[in-house]
């Protein structure tokens, strides 16, 4: 563009060498308007440059791009954390930890003996999980130990539904977070607990048998 502008500023040069008053006062109009056409022309070149450059905050990793077929979809994979997509794990993986999950193990704690009986009190397993979960004072350490809490309910087949408690933040630097399942059936219409598990969500590794956070 700059050539193209320069050849023209040249031919109407050429065409005004003569002695005429108004020749000359015409070039140097245009040599003027020529300037600030190249001057205009560098302010573009610069935003241009500035459009075509790596974003800073890519470049020190403020953005994180989730590749689209990681991305979990909703209703689909339903034990899915997806603050778990969120999280800079970089500098762990450069002292070389992997973070992982341990297997389902049957949860060790008691619960209200209604909870786990089919009787007629729980109409649906929404209602019977948050009932669980004020019996076992699940939100006891909320705000304090633990970051965040979900729940997610999966109706897995005719007449039973699992039921994911999900926390996360936690203030350790092997567990970041644990799962519970809970199993629940239907029965005459009625819901009741028929077994709780529980997991740990591991930031610096699992043990070869999968039972322990390192």
């Amino acid at each position: 563009m700059k050539h193209l502008i320069s050849l023209i500023v040249v031919g109407v040069l050429l065409s005004g060498c003569s002695n005429s008053d108004g020749h000359q006062e015409k070039v140097a109009d245009l040599e003027k308007e020529v300037a600030e056409v190249y001057a205009q022309l560098e302010d573009k070149e610069m935003e241009l440059e500035t459009v075509s450059q790596k974003p800073e905050e890519e470049e020190t990793g403020e953005f994180f791009i989730i590749p689209k077929d990681q991305v979990p979809r909703l209703w689909r994979d339903v034990d899915a954390q997806l603050w778990d997509y969120l999280i800079d794990h970089s500098m762990a993986e450069e002292n070389g930890w992997r973070k992982g999950v341990t297997n389902w193990r049957e949860w060790d704690g008691e619960f209200e003996e209604t909870l786990g009986s089919a009787n007629q009190i729980w109409e649906n397993p929404g209602v019977l999980m948050n009932a669980w979960m004020l019996d076992v004072e699940i939100s006891y350490g909320l705000g304090m130990d633990v970051w965040e809490i979900n729940t997610r309910i999966d109706y897995s087949a005719e007449g039973k539904a699992d039921g994911y408690i999900m926390s996360y933040g936690m203030r350790d630097d092997s567990v970041s977070g644990s799962d519970i399942k809970l199993t629940m059936l239907k029965e005459k219409d009625f819901w009741y607990v028929e077994k709780a598990e529980v997991r740990e969500r591991c930031s610096r590794g699992v043990s070869e048998d999968k039972e322990l956070c390192l």
